[in-house]
């Protein structure tokens, strides 16, 4: 090759290199800033998990509120089975753990005799699994003791370092009640010792103390909604108060899910028509089978408050759809093994299949990985740990997101979700479970 031959291709190399550097230079400067980005969670979600470093006697411990007759804050027992859930999926993954039970007797004394006894048998961490003021006076325990809690289905009373809710902030609840609303002018609020929400103007309202009966103010709801004609010589409803006029929704307060299945079913007896807003409890296990015991319908009617973390998340198509049909798949597992209990270890865990929940099985799992992360079962290792870390499905969650540098640890926002009677398929089979799930309201159809 001549000199002359050399330099002309080397030439026509370097211009070939200067524009495929100027395209891709081009290519990084245009590129979205906003760019979709593969899913990080592999495609399927294992059902075991893993977590090195584990001390062989690790304990985790739950705080319950014992009852079967609606005593406040038992109405999560059935929900708190999704512990054991997560404790069977670390045992599958060589990872063993106990979940000792504290009963806190529904009492605030026996919410802190409860963390005690648990604190004295050498927990790393506790789920307190109620509500209420036992609840709150529970996690103040906890955090005087220095024991990492988390608060699945309640909000503590001051925050802590050592203390975190999983459930929506109230800013996140308010707007999603006005959301449900979706612009109604004339609310009935309809009561029975529930609080009288603050995010949503109220033109109406009944209260179940002002009746001889339920069913009183079932007939008195549907008149004030036009579903139902006040006999011309008949007084006013003693209940009814506020504006008059037809009212366009109806929410719902009770002060235990049980006493808001009463009120739902007392409305749908005397077919009241409108949206049915339920604010708080809806979601509860114990609502779903009250309603049933009532012969109530799930329908859409029904809007409940929450975060997307109910069973119809496994059809998502996306990393906290898998992470959540692991989780159902997990259920399976464990009702399917009879050796397997609840965690009071007096009844198969079976029994409560339907109702064990994403929320509990997610307050055992950030935990467990708090003490793996720390190398260590000390509580203030862990809750130190557990204040460093993000975790979702990628992790071994079936719901939302937890982001535990902060108090409020769920990422997700509340948002209005509509009963179905639909079985999903997707736990074990159960002929005495009721049929009620929660599902998202559907995305809008974009117009052409």
């Amino acid at each position: 090759m001549s000199p002359r031959t050399r330099l002309m291709t080397l030439l026509v190399v370097g211009a070939a290199l200067v524009v495929a550097a100027v395209i891709a230079l081009t290519a990084v400067v245009n590129r979205p800033a906003e760019a979709i980005r593969p899913d990080p969670v592999a495609a399927t979600v294992p059902v075991a998990l893993q977590a090195e470093g584990l001390p062989e006697d690790l304990t985790i411990g739950v705080v319950l509120t014992f009852g079967q007759s609606g005593e406040p804050g038992s109405e999560y027992n059935r929900a708190a089975q999704g512990a054991v859930v997560a404790a069977q999926r670390f045992a599958q993954g060589g990872a063993a753990l106990t979940l000792p039970t504290a009963n806190d007797r529904g009492t605030e004394d026996g919410a802190r005799a409860a963390v005690q006894a648990l604190a004295e048998q050498g927990v790393s961490g506790v789920v307190i699994a109620t509500s209420g003021t036992q609840a709150r006076a529970a996690a103040q325990a906890a955090s005087k003791l220095g024991l990492p809690a988390i608060l699945p289905y309640a909000q503590p009373a001051e925050a802590a370092p050592s203390l975190w809710t999983t459930m929506p902030s109230r800013s996140s609840v308010d707007v999603a009640l006005r959301t449900a609303v979706n612009g109604r002018t004339s609310v009935l609020l309809v009561t029975d010792g529930g609080p009288t929400p603050a995010s949503v103007p109220i033109a109406q309202t009944l209260d179940l103390q002002d009746f001889d009966d339920v069913t009183g103010l079932g007939q008195e709801a549907a008149i004030l909604t036009g579903d139902q004609q006040r006999a011309p010589d008949a007084p006013a409803g003693n209940g009814s108060t506020g504006a008059t006029g037809s009212a366009d929704a109806v929410v719902v307060s009770a002060a235990t899910p049980q006493r808001l299945a009463r009120l739902v079913q007392a409305l749908q007896s005397r077919n009241v028509s409108v949206p049915l807003i339920l604010p708080d409890g809806a979601t509860a296990p114990d609502f779903a089978s009250a309603l049933s015991d009532l012969d109530g319908t799930a329908s859409g009617q029904l809007v409940g408050i929450a975060p997307s973390a109910g069973d119809s998340a496994a059809l998502q198509q996306d990393a906290q759809g898998r992470g959540m049909s692991a989780f159902l798949s997990a259920v399976r597992l464990a009702a399917g093994d009879a050796d397997v209990k609840n965690l009071t270890g007096d009844a198969p865990f079976s029994a409560d299949a339907w109702a064990a929940d994403a929320a509990s099985h997610d307050a055992v799992v950030a935990l467990v990985r708090a003490v793996a992360l720390a190398g260590s079962g000390d509580p203030s290792e862990v809750g130190e740990a557990l204040r460093s870390v993000s975790l979702g499905p990628g992790e071994g969650l079936a719901g939302p997101p937890l982001d535990f540098s902060r108090p409020e640890a769920l990422t997700a926002k509340a948002m209005p979700v509509y009963a179905s009677p639909q079985d999903l398929g997707l736990r074990p089979a159960d002929e005495d479970a009721p049929r009620l799930v929660w599902v998202p309201a559907p995305a809008p159809t974009p117009g052409p």
